[in-house]
């Protein structure tokens, strides 16, 4: 704990090096067969797992689906999308609305002044 306390708290997170150093690192670095290979197989495994679950989602879904299904669901999201539309035409038509009035009003102050 002591030998702790001696240490210098402020010394620099990044300490510069030479470039030859770093030429040298990134040269081991890319030629280790090993963690390349690790890491390929590792990310396979990863696309082979979520590749069978979306097919498998899909199977469930292409089991679950009938035509009388996808008109009910066009339906409601249809509506929902009209809903966003409206909804963002009545807010930008409000916002307009409310400068509008409050540049009615400066106007109507300063005709008022003058």
């Amino acid at each position: 704990m002591s030998s702790r306390l001696n240490e210098i708290v402020h010394t620099p997170a990044f300490i510069k090096a030479d470039a030859s150093n770093k030429t040298d690192n990134i040269k081991q670095q890319s030629t280790s067969p090993k963690q390349v290979r690790h890491f390929f197989w590792t990310r396979f495994i990863e696309l082979a797992i979520l590749l069978s679950i979306v097919i498998g989602v899909i199977w469930l879904i292409s089991k679950i689906v009938t035509p009388q299904v996808v008109t009910t669901v066009s339906v409601i999201l249809g509506f929902l999308i009209l809903r966003f539309i409206v909804r963002m035409i009545l807010q930008v038509t409000f916002t307009i609305l409310r400068y509008l009035l409050w540049t009615a009003i400066l106007i109507i102050i300063l005709l008022y002044l003058l």
